[in-house]
């Protein structure tokens, strides 16, 4: 049996107040659909606010947009992504009574719904708005926490990879900066942090167009990063996150290498892509396809590092690093011969006792099974 979501409960609650949604594409309700077209008829929705990828689901990454009718509900739309050089709707939060917040995130601090979450509870408690999230699973919260801590799309910082819901940081969030909101959060029904993504009955929808398939979460957590780098991440190809490489990459011996690691949980393999737009757009790429064997025993940080440093040092004089590395990791600056000079092992043990504090300092709002983190 799928996991469920209290919806009527979440009606009850808006009922005689003026409610603005914000709420993804992926944030579709069995039975019932996006939870945006749901409320419209049932609550006095007053204004929708997008986040990236548009309402929809029908932008890019990193497109921004303006102010638009729905033209499915007649409710004004207004863009919640950015904050610069477009609409931001901070004044819309004086003319609502609640903010309903559901969007499905991936585990993942590079990830920009939680900085949305985050953004909506400061401006709410600064305007005397009401928030109510709509909980979802965390895709990777089998996997626990991982990484050191950073402030990449989240205001405090968090590890790399994290096993908590947006429900779960936003009550932290309130918590530790004291913010005085009216918060609450409808847990999702039926979940606990052991659960991977198939085991909770949901069908797999991508939250942004390149996380396609139920491994996309998985394979974004190991190779997220190498957007950063001036090799391609598989964007504008059939497999994004799962193919990544450039016309200089040494396929085979790539493979083999990474192979040679016995990283847990995955297999490689040599390929070749043609990216339809993005890096390389129309030039073949050598590279490397991720295979999701054992999604429990996949160590996304450990697979980081262990790919980027093989690229390091099989291509030192080609391979680059881009703007926004280094937020990827613990802030730092970060050069190929950084990566050259890393001892892995040290990284990794370095950043465990990080984890393990913010673990220790979410416990008081976690919502669900305690599971090992």
């Amino acid at each position: 049996m799928a996991v469920q979501f209290d919806v009527e409960g979440l009606v009850r609650a808006l009922r005689g107040r003026a409610v603005g949604v914000i709420a993804t594409p992926a944030g579709w309700l069995p039975g019932l659909g996006a939870l945006n077209d749901v409320l419209v008829p049932r609550a006095t929705v007053k204004a929708m606010l997008a986040l990236e990828h548009g309402l929809r689901g029908d932008l890019q990454d990193g497109a921004l947009f303006d102010t638009y009718t729905d033209e499915r509900t007649g409710i004004p739309v207004y863009s919640f992504y950015g904050g610069t050089g477009h609409t931001f709707p901070r004044a819309v939060f004086n003319d609502l009574d609640v903010i309903v917040f559901h969007a499905q995130d991936v585990s993942n601090r590079a990830y920009t719904y939680q900085q949305t979450l985050a953004a909506t509870l400061i401006a709410a408690a600064e305007t005397g708005t009401d928030v109510i999230v709509l909980d979802r699973p965390a895709p990777l919260a089998y996997l626990g926490n991982r990484g050191p801590l950073w402030t990449q799309f989240f205001p405090e910082p968090i590890p790399v990879i994290h096993g908590f819901t947006l429900g779960e940081l936003g009550r932290w969030l309130v918590r530790h900066r004291n913010l005085p909101v009216c918060y609450d959060v409808l847990p999702v029904q039926g979940w606990n942090r052991a659960m991977t993504w198939r085991e909770t009955g949901l069908p797999w929808i991508p939250p942004s167009p390149n996380l396609p398939f139920v491994d996309s979460a998985v394979c974004y957590s190991c190779t997220g990063i190498i957007q950063h780098t001036n090799l391609s991440e598989g964007r504008g190809c059939c497999k994004p996150f799962e193919y990544i490489g450039a016309p200089f990459v040494r396929s085979a011996a790539l493979a083999d290498r990474l192979n040679a690691a016995a990283l847990p949980g995955l297999v490689w393999r040599e390929v070749y892509f043609q990216p339809a737009f993005n890096k390389y757009q129309g030039q073949v790429c050598a590279g490397v396809h991720l295979m999701v064997q054992d999604e429990r025993q996949v160590d996304p940080l450990r697979t980081q590092l262990t790919l980027l440093k093989a690229l390091a040092e099989m291509h030192p004089d080609q391979f680059e690093l881009k703007a926004g590395f280094g937020r990827w990791l613990e802030g730092g600056e970060w050069t190929v011969t950084r990566l050259l000079e890393l001892s892995t092992e040290a990284f990794l043990a370095a950043a465990a006792p990080q984890a393990a504090a913010f673990t220790a300092n979410l416990a008081p709002d976690l919502l669900y099974a305690r599971v090992v983190l």
